[in-house]
Parts: structure tokens; sequence; C-alpha cells
């Protein structure tokens, strides 16, 4: 008998604080999305034509354009917003395959939503994707909901792009460059061109929801349509020797299972772009060009710059990287991802252009409690931090009076405490404390008598922190969640643990081509 899956409110009330299932996060040597991929493809492969056959410009102005506010690129190191559309308006009523474009009311959503970090000069793209039930605030009104919607309207007024992009920034701090929107009928249409995405399935998958009928095992050429359905796979299911068992790693298994995916589709158009095969090209262009949306930004001359900088570029020099979410019900009753913002600053980081260790204080969440017994000492120094954008709140007073100011924080967020450390004009002795391991405040700081003043700005970091065990007094007091304490412990930087059932990868010793 199949798990029976489970189902997902929605509303767009504030969520419950309360932790359920912890996702952390696991970074992966291969790229991810297949959709994403799909369209960074399309501006690749549309490039390589204008370099190497001479009829770009006829094929460049085919391509939708959209005028959109961007950041300004301070170097050739830009993010293009990659979103992948689920419009229907595009798939005929009568195509025999529409079961892999879903059987949703027609409209158009953002079924997919990735930042792609393209550097020319190191020839590497960082792919970040955001699931879509990842809850934030929505600009322009800030209220809370599930990141796609912020694309998806039906306000002729507003810009589904653009408010989406203004998101981005005021919720992750990561300025946009340019845009590329792609559909699924193109997506078809690119994994057709290239003559199928070859891969390994070791058990016969299947989502009735998107039409996915994969019962043939081993190596296995997929089409466009059987591509798409996999792609789009929420609801995945796969044979076991006691039948079908349902995948409820939902969104976050996709993201894994198309990992791969994303490695051998770039491979495989790289293959076909290298050989420039006039055909092959031409139809993949042709199966993108119609659908394809671009800001206006991105210049003829931009995409040629950008042909000449990857020539020979493949799915190895792509970097993923996965937010670290955890489950949260919101009051309405729907189930939604929430950022644990302390942990994804090293990956933020990375999109945002800024160096390792940096520490944004809209990521450090933090009760202040006052052991100096200075009068209101506590709520003049959270008043104070708050101001500088960190999230403090009052904590209760020790018992005792304690000499040396004391930040204490759970294990793998020492760059938070040194942080806070470092906002502090006497400064600050940092103690690890397994015991805020989940907790919903994973910091905590006391002041001590030689606490004077919170400064404007942190002092730059040293190399010389020090850290020492909390002591099991101060353990003890504070706040755990036993959901999320046992996987607390950030990952290693190239942990590729997966998420949810994955397909694609053939055994050791066997490839798929």
């Amino acid at each position: 008998m199949s798990d029976v899956p489970p189902t997902s409110g929605s509303g767009a009330d504030a969520p419950d604080p309360g932790r359920s299932r912890f996702h952390r996060a696991r970074p992966a040597g291969r790229g991810r999305r297949v959709l994403t991929g799909v369209g960074l493809i399309a501006v690749l492969g549309i490039v390589a034509v204008v370099v190497g056959l001479g009829y770009g410009w006829y094929r460049y102005n085919q391509i939708g354009r959209k005028d959109l506010a961007l950041a300004e690129s301070a170097g050739k190191v830009q993010n293009f917003l990659v979103v992948g559309s689920d419009t229907r308006a595009v798939i005929d009523a009568d195509d025999p395959n529409d079961s892999a474009f879903g059987h949703e009311e027609s409209g158009q959503r953002s079924d997919t939503i990735m930042i792609a970090r393209v550097d020319p000069g190191a020839k590497t793209v960082d792919l970040l994707s955001f699931p879509r039930d990842l809850w934030v605030p929505i600009m322009p009104s800030g209220e809370p909901e599930r990141i796609n919607t912020a694309y998806n309207t039906t306000d002729p007024d507003v810009d589904g792009a653009q408010r989406l992009i203004d998101t981005i920034k005021a919720d992750f701090g990561i300025d946009i460059h340019h845009y590329v929107e792609i559909d699924f009928a193109s997506f078809k249409g690119v994994v057709d061109a290239v003559g199928g995405v070859p891969m390994y399935f070791e058990t016969a998958v299947r989502d009735r929801n998107t039409g996915l009928y994969q019962v043939e095992l081993g190596c296995q050429t997929l089409d466009g349509e059987q591509a798409l359905a996999l792609s789009r796979s929420r609801n995945l299911e796969y044979n076991t020797s006691r039948g079908w068992k349902f995948d409820a790693s939902a969104d976050l298994g996709r993201i894994t299972r198309q990992q791969y995916f994303m490695k051998e589709m770039v491979d495989r158009a790289q293959s076909e772009f290298g050989s420039l095969d006039l055909k092959a090209i031409n139809d993949i262009i042709s199966s993108t060009s119609d659908q394809l949306k671009l800001d206006d930004e991105l210049s003829l001359g931009d995409m040629v710059e950008l042909a000449k900088a990857f020539k020979g570029f493949d799915g190895d020099q792509i970097r993923s990287h996965v937010l670290p979410v955890f489950d949260v019900t919101t009051n309405g009753g729907a189930r939604v991802l929430k950022l644990d913002a302390a942990l994804a600053e090293e990956t933020l980081n990375v999109f945002r252009g800024l160096p390792p260790g940096t520490v944004s204080p809209a990521s450090v969440t933090m009760a202040v409690s006052n052991g100096s017994g200075a009068k209101n000492q506590a709520t003049d120094v959270s008043n104070q931090l708050n101001a500088l954008g960190y999230e403090a709140s009052i904590a209760a007073d020790t018992t005792r009076t304690q000499a040396r100011t004391v930040v204490r924080y759970a294990p793998g967020l020492q760059s938070q405490a040194d942080q806070v450390a470092r906002q502090l004009a006497a400064g600050a002795e940092l103690q690890v404390d397994s015991s805020l391991s989940g907790a919903k405040i994973p910091v905590v700081l006391v002041t001590g008598t030689d606490f004077t003043s919170v400064l404007d700005e942190a002092a730059p970091p040293t190399s010389s922190t020090s850290t020492t065990a909390a002591s099991s007094s101060s353990s003890s007091s504070a706040k755990q969640s036993s959901s999320a304490a046992s996987t607390s412990a950030t990952l290693p930087r190239g942990a590729t643990e997966p998420v949810g059932h994955l397909v694609g990868e053939p055994p050791e010793g066997q490839t798929c081509g």
C-alpha cells in the first residue's frame, strides 16, 4: 500500500513559530532545478548560434523582452534570476501528452525560482534554488506568503517578475542583474532537440499528478514529456518489494533529483553546441525563443561575450547550493518552509558577493539578559541592537552579577556570536552551548559589569577569537527543540547527502549516454 501524501493548506496568515521536521542544507557538486538549467542553456545556446552561425540577430529579435528595475553590476560577475513558468497558455487543448503540464486551472505561476551567479573569469556558475513553499515577506506589502506568490499575480498593474526581484533583494540581500524566464513547452522542446537525456533508474517511479510513469529499469533516455513529468514531480512514488512507497520529501526531494538531471542536460546540450550541428542548434533555439523572455538590459553584445567566456562549458563547472530550511505550520494550518537565516549566511554570501564568514545582523536571532545589575540594561541593549538590524528580545536578568560579558550560542553559529561580540565596545567571551541547538533563540547575550556600550559599526573580525563551553547551569536554562536538536550541526562544505528518493545517477563503474 502506498503511503498517503501529506497535504498543504494555504493562506497568508502569520506562521506559528514552532518547528517540526528539520531540513539541513546539503550542498552538492551537481546542478539543480531542471527548468532553471534550461533557462541558462537557452541563453548560452542562443549565444552559441550568434557566435558560431551568424544568424543570431534574427533569433535574438524573436526573444521576448521585459523592462525591469535591476541592479547595476560592479564587475563581470552577475546574478541571473531564472524563472520556470508553468503557464498552460501555450499548450494545445488536444495535446496527448498534456498530463506532464499538470491539471491546474489556466494562468501563470512560477514553478521554479533560481539564481545563477555567472562568473565568466572563473568559468563557473553557482546555482541557488528557492523552494516554492518558502515562507517570506512579499514586497512591497511585507505580508508573509509562499515565495512563488511574488511572481503569481492576476493584477494587470503589477509585474510579478519585478515583485519577485524586489522580494529576493529585501529578504535575502541579493542583487539581481539579469532576468530569464522560460515555460514548460520550451523545456520539452529543448529536451527533444538534444535527443533526450539519459538517466539511470534503479527502481520504477511514478507520479500520477504529473504523468510520470517510468517502469523500465537501467539506463533510459527521457524524452521531453517524461523529463518534464520528472522535473515537476512533488508526489513521487517508487516501487519496492512491498509495493509502491510515497516519497514524503516533496519539493526538497524534487530539487535533489533534479541536481543530476541538470548536469546531464547541460552536458548533452553542450555536446550539440560544441559540434555546431546546424539542425540541432536551430531546433533548440526554435523551441525556446518564442516563449523565452529576457530583461531588456541583456544586449546581444553581452550574450556574445558570455558565449566566448563559456566555450566548452560543462556540467562539472556548475556549483550547487541549498538553502537550510525547516517545516512550520501557519496559524491557518498551511505547511510551509522557513529559512534558517543563521545557517544560510554562508550560502547567501556567495550570491551577495561577500567574503566567507560575513554575517548580516538580520541573520542573528538573540536574547539579551542583564548580568551586570545596571538598571534597564537588557531593555536598552536590545533596543540598540534591534535598531542595527538584529532580532533581539529581552530575557530574564541573571540571579548573580557577573564580571565578564558573555555570548552563548548554538553549535554552528560561532560567526553569528562573534558578530554580536564585535558589536560591543568591550567585546565579549564566546561560549558554545549545545542546549541552544534547535532553540527558537539560538544566541544569548549576557551583559557583565565590563559592558560599556553598543557600537554603531561592528569591529572588524580577528583571527584570535576564543570559545569556551557553557556551564551546565547556564545550559539547563536554555529552551530546546527536541525535533531539531539531533540535526543541528552544520554539514561540511561539499557534503552530498541527498534528500528524498534520488534517481538518475548510475552505479559506480557504469555510465549512461
